[in-house]
Parts: C-alpha cells; structure tokens; sequence
C-alpha cells in the first residue's frame, strides 16, 4: 500500500503546473478562483470575492450625481406604516425601574480582618488619635483625615489641629491672612529726569512701574542717559511707552556701559525695536537682567525671536531675560545660553575665592 501511495505522490511531483493550467477551460477556471481561499493574502482583492459584476461602466466616478440620486431615492421612497398609532402622553408596555439599592448605615460598624503582625497590632493597639493621624499622614492617606491634620502631620511649621476633632470632625477653613495694599508708586518722571541729566550720584535706581511717562518726557530722559555714569538700574513697567522713546532707549543703552538691569514690560514696543534692544546690549554686554514682556504685539514672530536668539546667543553676560517666546527652538537655545552664562560665572566666583584662599 505505502508503494502505491509513494509511487502517485512522486507522479504528481513530475506533473508542470503551467501544463495543467493551459488544459483548463476559461469556465474551469473560473470555477476554480470562486472556490478558493478568500483570506489568502498571495490571492489579489479583486479576486477573493464570489461576486462578480456583469454590467458595464455607466462612466466615471461622481460623487455629487451618487448624493443626489440616494437623496432622491430616500425622498421618494414610503415611510413604513405604524401598526399603533402614536398617541403622546400614553404609556405602552412596562415602565423599567431600577432594582432599590441599599442604603448603608453610617452607623453600623464594618470590621475588616486584617493581619499586621503581633508587633504592629501591639504598637497600634497603644497609640493615640493624635499619633494614628500623624502616622496616616506619613503614609500619604490623606482621605481619611482633614486637611489640617495632613499639613501637621506634614511639616512641623504648620499648627497643631484640635485634639478634639478625632477622625470624624470637620475641620473648618483656615482663615486668610490680610496684607496691607501696596502704595501707589509716587515716583515724579520731572524730576528723575533732572536727576538724570545732572547726573546725580545718589541716583543708582529708578523705579518708574505704573506711572504714566509722557513721550516728551520719556525722549528727554533717554538721551540724558546716554552720558550718565551713575544709573544701574531702570525699571519702567506699564508707563505707556511708545516705539519712538523705546528707539531713543536703543542709542542709549548703546552709550550707557554702566546700566546692568532694564524693565520694559507692559508698553507698546514693536516687535522689531525688541531686537534692536537686544543688539544694543550686546554693544557693551552690561546688562545681566532684561525684562520686556506683555508688549503690545502678543507675539513677536519667527524672525524676530530668531535674530533676538542670535543676540542672547552672543552675549556672554546677561543672565535673565523675561520674555515670551513663541517657537520651542527658540526658547530651547535661550535656555541653554543663560545656563553657560550662570555656569561661566560660578566658575569665576569659585576662582576668586581659590586665589583669595592662595594668598
């Protein structure tokens, strides 16, 4: 028997499949694609399904001629009957009801065996309320405690809760504390700006935030400050300033090598003249910390935060710059620049202090 089975197997090994093929009939053939595997991935798309279309093509696809023709169709065709007329108001057939659900009672104690080990049932079996709490908010189980026994049981700066209060008190706010409101910046613009063009010793700071500076003022402050040797510090947050004074803060701070911080933030300057600000720091590179943000432009575009990049890029001094940039490859490589400048300056201080403990 296993001859016979050997001897047919190796005839139908010998046979050519592209013999057999061309002996077959177009209807054979047919016949044998409708009865083959329709999940068989070697097999084209078009050939796994037993459906197979006859008709001619009517044209190319149009997509808008197929919508028309089902709407039409949808209107055309009849509603269904209702068998019951629908009448509102009236019920049909049974009203679900949710099962009744259990209420539980607060009352009723619900125990849970638990098994800690002699020793920690031993330790708690002993503790107070005060110490279970303090315990529980170690462990971070701030649910089952109020949140002024978490914040105790958290720092030791934080007051101790009543006592009294236990595990099932209701602990109230904590009231806030009150703060005086700050004065309104009296500062005088006039007479800042006589003390900047005289040139005033005692003059190291100015602080000009919320108070509104003319223009004229403004212009006439600005080329004072180019020849003053006394001023390192100008702050100037919400004053209004326009983009014509800002441009005379450009040449100014060109001139200026002892200004080391500026505030410009809250005003109506242009993104462009943003730039400009920034290369003119670097014409001295004395300024170490620049606010300028919430301008009247919401953002400063990819140019402009581009060239601003290159100029902090080629600054080595400055340390902090508060402004909003827009682009995450901008804000990256402004990061990493005030990060080197901290860096380089830390290396410096610890170089003074080793030659300080040399000599």
């Amino acid at each position: 028997m296993s001859s016979i089975i050997t001897s047919r197997h190796q005839d139908y090994s010998d046979l050519d499949i592209d013999e057999l093929v061309d002996k077959l009939t177009p209807g054979e053939i047919q016949k044998f694609l409708d009865d083959c595997d329709p999940d068989d991935s070697e097999i084209p798309p078009a050939l796994r399904c037993n459906y197979k279309c006859e008709k001619v093509d009517t044209g190319p696809f149009n997509k808008k001629a197929l919508l028309d023709f089902i709407t039409e169709q949808a209107l055309n065709t009849p509603d269904i009957p209702e068998v019951v007329p629908h009448v509102p108001g009236t019920l049909r057939g049974k009203r679900y009801n949710p099962p009744a659900k259990s209420k539980p009672n607060p009352n009723d104690n619900i125990e849970i065996a638990l098994d800690l080990g002699e020793d920690v049932e031993l330790a708690l079996s002993s503790a107070t309320t005060d110490e279970i709490v303090d315990l529980a908010g170690i462990m971070g189980l701030h649910s089952i405690m109020n949140q002024d026994q978490y914040h105790a049981s958290q720092s030791e700066k934080a007051p101790k809760p009543d006592p009294t209060i236990g595990w099932n008190g209701v602990t109230k706010a904590t009231p806030l504390k009150e703060f005086p409101p700050e004065e309104p910046n009296r500062t005088n613009p006039d007479d800042v700006c006589e003390q900047i063009k005289a040139n005033d010793p005692a003059l190291t700071s100015v602080n000009l935030n919320n108070v509104y500076v003319s223009e004229n003022v403004f212009i006439e402050m600005f080329n004072a400050m180019e020849t003053n040797t006394n001023l390192k510090e100008f702050n100037a947050a919400n004053c209004g300033m326009t983009d014509t004074a800002a441009c005379i803060l450009v040449s100014a701070i060109q001139a200026n090598s002892n200004l080391t911080k500026l505030n410009v933030e809250s005003n109506n300057i242009s993104p462009q003249t943003m730039a400009k600000i920034f290369e003119a720091i670097n014409v001295h590179q004395a300024v170490i910390d620049f606010k300028g943000a919430n301008q009247q432009a919401q953002f400063l575009g990819n140019k402009v935060e581009t060239s601003i990049t290159r100029a902090i890029e080629a600054n080595k001094v400055i340390l902090k710059v508060g402004l909003h940039f827009q682009f995450g490859d901008c804000r990256n490589r402004v990061a990493v620049q005030l990060q080197k400048n901290l860096d380089r300056l830390r290396l410096k201080r610890v170089a003074h202090k080793l030659s300080n403990a040399g000599q």
